[in-house]
């Protein structure tokens, strides 16, 4: 049997992650809300998905207050995610505190 041999792509195309992670005060995204896995038992951490305006993915990882905020919210709806600061937690670890607007038409 004889073997196939690969041929080398003429260029690459760098692949970007559509995963979004607040990374300083003042961090928004905004879009429609399309999706949402609420933590379980088997999972560490919530997970969503939104659509910007620009029409890219975006999807990030939610925390205990981001999931209270959100948990309310009728899906698909319009949002705007800012994170406003941070605060200890009772163990001293810093928490992110978000606000959450919904868009109205």
């Amino acid at each position: 049997m004889q073997q196939k041999i690969l041929k080398e792509p003429k260029s690459w195309r760098k692949i970007e992650s559509s995963f979004f992670k607040f990374e300083k005060i003042g961090a928004s995204i905004q879009g429609l809300l399309k999706e949402r896995k609420i933590k379980t038992p088997d999972d560490k951490m919530s997970f969503y998905h939104l659509t910007g305006f620009d029409g890219k993915d975006i999807k990030f990882h939610g925390s205990t207050q981001l999931d209270d905020l959100l948990l309310g919210i009728e899906l698909p709806s319009y949002v705007k995610i800012t994170l406003i600061g941070t605060q200890p937690s009772q163990y001293g670890n810093p928490i992110n505190i978000f606000e959450v607007e919904l868009g109205e038409n």
